[in-house]
């Protein structure tokens, strides 16, 4: 008899551990939206961990977000301050108090106001993101892509030069740029392979025709892990 029931015991750590029987809730959305209150440029940082991520312009505040989740976990935890007409926001996923078994669904679909000057940094430990930045005034941008895919949408119009850094971990990454624009990309690490139709190829350096000549240049550093990077112009 004891045996028995210790294989039921065991039959039902099984289950809840392969089978996502845990209750964690039903899924729910939560809507954020955060005013500039008078900032002229914002710094913004995402520091989702696990999850699906979209990024995009379109708010009419600074910040318009839907952030979905498993009704028992706890939505993130939003910051907001303002000093010097800088504003400082971040986004951050709150921490668990336990394991999480099941599906622990995590999406956030975060639209930024594309009149403010942003500097934005993304962490998404592992998961998917679509970062489509091709709306907002950005002047700096740092991501860290964790285990996942990335797809980056940098075909804006820039009035001066951008500056990205990608730590590309173990995943892949696709980067879309303006043809007019002067494009660098370094590229350092273990990666497993760079498809960059367009750009001329010399030591870690990929650059593309208008580099050196257009009066506005993107320059990119990226530090992948295992995974391929995609390079491709508009």
């Amino acid at each position: 008899m004891k045996n028995r029931y210790g294989w039921i015991i065991a039959g039902c750590i099984l289950a809840l551990t392969f089978s996502g029987c845990e209750d964690i809730g039903d899924v729910t959305t939560e809507s954020k939206t955060v005013e500039a209150d008078g900032a002229e440029s914002v710094e913004v940082n995402l520091k989702m961990g696990a999850g699906e991520l979209r990024v995009s312009g379109g708010a009419r505040a600074l910040m318009e977000a839907d952030f979905t989740y498993r009704s028992r976990r706890q939505p993130p935890e939003v910051d907001y301050d303002v000093s010097g007409g800088k504003g400082v926001l971040t986004v951050r996923r709150r921490r668990s108090g336990g394991p999480q078994f099941g599906n622990a669904k995590n999406e956030w679909d975060v639209r930024l106001n594309g009149g403010i000057p942003v500097h934005l940094e993304v962490d998404l430990g592992a998961g998917e993101s679509r970062l489509d930045l091709s709306e907002l005034d950005l002047r700096a941008l740092t991501v860290d892509m964790g285990v996942g895919e990335m797809r980056l949408d940098l075909r804006g119009r820039y009035e001066q030069n951008l500056e990205v850094s990608i730590d590309g971990g173990i995943g892949s990454g696709t980067i879309y740029f303006p043809s007019e624009a002067g494009v660098r990309v370094r590229v350092d690490g273990g990666i497993g392979s760079v498809d960059a139709a367009g750009f001329t190829k010399e030591g870690h350096f990929y650059t593309n025709e208008a580099y050196g000549k257009a009066p506005i240049t993107i320059d990119v550093s990226v530090d992948a892990g295992i995974g391929s990077i995609d390079l491709k112009l508009d």
